[in-house]
């Protein structure tokens, strides 16, 4: 990750030192996808001056929503990594496997490119089960129809 020294706080527009620090002004702090709206908002992504702009359109009661690119470039700069992605749960996995095989498993490929790069884990246990799976799905459906 980016070291940042200033960082805005989304909500009030003050400064903070870093990107998941509690702001000392209002107390907000930044989960989640905030923390990519955080980094968003701080110069490692931003320059002075425009961290200067940001912190007055907030304090001018701007709400901040960037799009979902800037989102991703936020996700990319910050690397999800296996570290912080805790991946499916044994539920979850099971889950998936009941509908790769008894319904589709394009639901299972869909799942493997939305988490490639928000959650790399989830989205190689998704391949592992999607893969052998799709195999499956693909000789029964050859040997039904022939």
């Amino acid at each position: 990750m980016s070291q940042t020294t200033r960082c805005v706080c989304v909500k009030c527009g003050a400064d903070r030192q870093e990107v998941a620090q509690i702001c000392p002004s209002c107390g907000h702090r930044p989960e989640g996808e905030g923390l990519l709206v955080a980094w968003l908002l701080s110069d490692a992504n931003l320059p002075a001056m425009e961290l200067d702009q940001v912190q007055k359109r907030i304090r001018d009661g701007e709400v901040i929503r960037p799009s979902g690119r800037m989102l991703d470039r936020a996700r990319r700069a910050m690397g999800a990594t296996f570290a912080t992605d805790e991946g499916m749960t044994s539920l979850q996995r099971l889950g998936l496997l009941a509908t790769n095989l008894l319904a589709t498993p394009l639901v299972g490929w869909v799942l493997v490119v939305w988490w490639r790069t928000s959650r790399p884990r989830a989205s190689l246990q998704a391949l592992a089960l999607t893969l052998p799976a799709s195999v499956l799905f693909t000789a029964l459906v050859v040997y039904l129809a022939s």
